[in-house]
């Protein structure tokens, strides 16, 4: 019996508000997700936690398209 997992669609519209995932924020700013991963440790980006995932929120997404990174 084999299983299916859900796959994200590529290139599908963000949700707006929904949280982005780090490869998909780093993609959306177009910075590498170690540059992303730089951010976060230094704590200049805010971040959310959902088990051992980490999430950007919409808005702090925005807030570094706006000013940059």
């Amino acid at each position: 019996m084999t299983t299916r997992t859900s796959q994200p669609v590529p290139d599908a519209p963000h949700t707006p508000g929904a949280p982005w995932s780090l490869p998909e924020a780093a993609k959306f700013l177009k910075v590498s997700q170690r540059h992303l991963h730089r951010l976060l440790d230094r704590k200049q980006v805010r971040s959310v936690r959902l088990g051992r995932r980490r999430f950007i929120p919409d808005a702090e997404v925005q807030r570094l398209a706006n000013e940059g990174c």
